[in-house]
């Protein structure tokens, strides 16, 4: 019977001995866990931006769509009715008046084309985290933009489309879009115009900008979740 304790004994040692190395590794990827936790946070926040954005613009643009149809269908059967009726030149000045219609929505289109044109050209020296977050900054700045005088397109302010964008670049709120800039001396990198990270907060409690500018000064270890 003692052999037999001794045994049990010896072999709860070896099995603690075993699962020693196992509960450090378990402890080393817990202190890696936040800065993945942080991204993942980031990425599912710019996800859902990204799918509320896209959503919004579908709906509108299927009850654009809904509507144009609604109202063509009216006309053509007005312009028929008209015809059948020996009123023809009313049919024909309505006729007209589609077309024209056809023809300024060709031009706008065009026009926007050519504003999506300036807007990217734009766009192409600055470092975007990924392409989700390129496309919600083109989005945004090109919501802010109209037509001046002379038909050209630039920032609501009144500024141009480049000088527009560079500020829009510099803006501390827009810092979680672009990639973090690495400095060539000491210190760790920080993303353009990061915002102040010195109010300690939970991480639940952060904005992504703030997120993002904790996790390129390396002190997400100070805060608590």
């Amino acid at each position: 019977m003692s052999e037999n304790l001794e045994n049990q004994v010896e072999e709860t040692t070896e099995a603690t001995e075993a699962e020693a190395p196992e509960a450090e590794q378990t402890e080393e990827t817990a202190k890696a866990k936040p800065a993945d936790d942080i991204e993942a946070i980031v990425e599912e926040r710019l996800a859902k931006m990204k799918a509320n954005m896209d959503r919004m613009v579908k709906e509108r643009d299927e009850a654009l769509k809904a509507k144009a149809e609604i109202e063509k269908a009216k006309k053509d059967a007005e312009i028929a009715r008209m015809k059948e009726e020996g009123k023809l030149q009313e049919a024909l000045e309505m006729e007209l008046a589609e077309a024209k219609a056809k023809l300024e929505l060709y031009q706008k289109d065009i026009t926007s084309l050519r504003r999506d044109g300036a807007v990217n050209d734009a766009l192409a020296g600055l470092e975007f985290r990924n392409e989700k977050s390129r496309e919600m900054a083109r989005r945004e700045i090109t919501d802010d933009l109209i037509q001046d005088e002379q038909g050209m397109w630039v920032h609501k302010s009144g500024a141009s489309i480049k000088d527009f964008i560079v500020s829009y670049s510099k803006n501390e709120d827009n810092s979680f879009v672009f990639k973090v800039k690495s400095n060539s001396g000491a210190g760790t990198g920080t993303p353009a115009g990061a915002p102040t990270t010195d109010v300690k907060k939970s991480i639940g409690e952060m904005s992504t900008q703030e997120i993002l500018a904790l996790a390129a000064k390396g002190k997400l270890g100070n805060f608590g979740y």
